[in-house]
C-alpha cells in the first residue's frame, strides 16, 4: 500500500489537515505503509489528496482510506488506558466526539483557509507550490468549491458575494467553544480519551496543527489556540514524538537539498529527549543502511530557488499562451490561413488580366 499526501511546511508532515490526519492515524496504528510526500492531486480519483493505491486500485479521501485500512485490521489500538465512563461503548464515544468536532470546528476552519479574502491567496499559494504545473492552476479550486458549498448551506451566503455579506460570526463562536471543550479534555489526560491515542486524536492533530502553524494574515483561531497551553502542547508533543523525521520547512538560504520523497510510516520514535547528535547519528545510519532519507525539518525546498522560480514563471506563461490560442481557435476568434488562397489575398488568372488590357 502507498499513500500520497502533500509535503509539509512549518515543521509539520503535511500542509493539509486530511493528509496530516491520515498520517497521524497510520502512526498511531503502527502501520507499515509507504508514504509519498510529493503526491499529485490530479492523479487522485477525486482530484484531491490524500489517496491510496492498494491491491491495484486507487482509493481517495480519508474516510474511504480508513474504511479500507480498518477492513485490513489497521487502526489505533483500543486498550484499558482509555477512560470510558460507565458502560458507554468506546466506538460510540469516539464517533460522537468526532461528529461534534466536525460540526462545530470544520465550517470555520474551511472558511478561514479558503473563504476569507485575506487568507485565500496565502492558502492557494502554499498548495500550488506542491502541485505540478499546469495542475496547480485549478486543483486548489476544488477546496474553494467545497467551502462555498458549506457557506451556502449553513450560513446562506456565497463566497462570490461581497465581503459584508460574509456573516461567519456563528461559525467563529462554535469553533471557539469547540476548542475550549477540547482543551478541557486535555487538562486531565495526555490524549483526548486517556493515556493512549485514538482516531479522534488523529483528527484533532489534523485540525490543530494546521491552525497553529499556518501563517495566515487573519488567523483568529490561531490566537485562541495559543491561549490554551494544553492544545499547543498536544500539537508539539505529537509532532515531536511521531513526526520528528517527516517535518519540513522551507528555507531560502543555500544548504542541503530536500530529502527523499518517500518513507515508511510506522511506530514512533519515542526518544524525543535524546540529544541532537544522537539523532543525526541515527539519521546517518538509516541513510547508509536503508538508502532512505527523511525530511528533518532543516532542509531547503528544492522548488524554491531563483532558477526554479524563473522556470515555473516561463513555463506558466507558455502554458497560458497555448491555452489562450487553443481557446481562440476552438471558438472561431482566430483562424489559420489556408494554402489555397495564400493568406486570403485576391488572385486573378491570366485570361482575365489579358481581357482587361484589350478593353483598354
Amino acid at each position: 500500500m502507498e499513500i500520497f499526501v502533500y509535503r509539509g511546511e512549518w515543521g509539520l508532515p503535511s500542509i493539509d489537515y486530511e493528509c496530516s490526519r491520515l498520517l497521524a492515524y497510520l502512526k498511531f496504528s503502527g502501520a507499515k505503509v509507504t508514504v509519498n510526500f510529493n503526491g499529485n492531486p490530479f492523479s487522485s480519483p477525486n482530484g484531491m489528496l490524500p489517496y491510496m493505491i492498494a491491491d491495484g486500485k486507487k482509493i481517495a479521501g480519508y474516510g474511504r482510506i480508513v474504511e479500507h485500512l480498518s477492513a485490513a485490521g489497521i487502526g489505533p489500538p483500543v486498550g484499558s488506558t482509555i477512560d470510558v465512563p460507565g458502560d458507554q461503548n468506546h466506538s460510540t464515544l469516539v464517533n460522537g466526539s468526532m461528529q461534534y468536532v466536525q460540526e462545530n470546528l470544520h465550517p470555520y476552519f474551511m472558511y478561514m483557509l479558503w473563504g476569507d479574502p485575506k487568507n485565500v491567496d496565502s492558502t492557494r499559494t502554499i498548495y500550488a507550490k506542491r502541485i505540478p504545473i499546469p495542475f496547480n492552476f485549478y486543483c486548489p479550486r476544488k477546496y474553494t468549491i467545497r467551502t462555498n458549498d458549506i457557506t451556502q448551506s449553513l450560513a446562506g451566503f456565497s463566497l462570490e458575494d461581497s465581503i459584508e455579506f460574509h456573516d461567519v460570526s456563528e461559525f467563529a463562536q462554535n469553533a471557539k467553544m469547540c476548542l475550549n471543550w477540547i482543551a478541557a479534555k486535555f487538562e486531565e489526560n495526555r490524549w483526548f480519551l486517556g493515556n493512549q491515542p485514538t482516531e479522534i486524536d488523529a483528527m484533532l492533530y489534523g485540525y490543530l496543527s494546521v491552525l497553529l502553524k499556518h501563517t495566515l494574515p487573519n488567523n483568529v483561531l490561531q490566537n485562541h489556540i495559543r491561549q490554551c497551553p494544553k492544545l499547543v502542547q498536544f500539537v508539539d508533543r505529537t509532532t515531536a514524538t511521531y513526526f520528528a523525521k517527516e517535518g519540513f520547512n522551507t528555507y531560502t538560504t543555500t544548504g542541503s537539498t530536500g530529502g527523499q520523497q518517500k518513507n515508511s510510516s510506522g511506530s514512533p520514535n519515542d526518544s524525543s529527549s535524546s540529544s541532537s547528535s544522537s539523532q543525526s547519528t541515527n539519521d546517518q545510519s538509516q541513510k547508509s543502511n536503508g538508502g532512505q532519507t527523511f525530511h528533518t525539518g532543516q532542509q531547503q525546498d528544492p522548488d524554491d530557488g531563483p532558477k526554479e522560480r524563473r522556470k515555473r514563471y516561463i513555463l506558466s506563461g507558455l502554458v497560458a499562451s497555448v491555452a489562450m490560442v487553443g481557446f481562440a481557435l476552438l471558438n472561431g476568434i482566430l483562424t489559420l490561413p489556408h494554402d489555397r488562397n495564400h493568406g486570403n489575398f485576391m488572385q486573378y488568372d491570366d485570361d482575365e488580366s489579358g481581357d482587361y488590357d484589350d478593353e483598354n
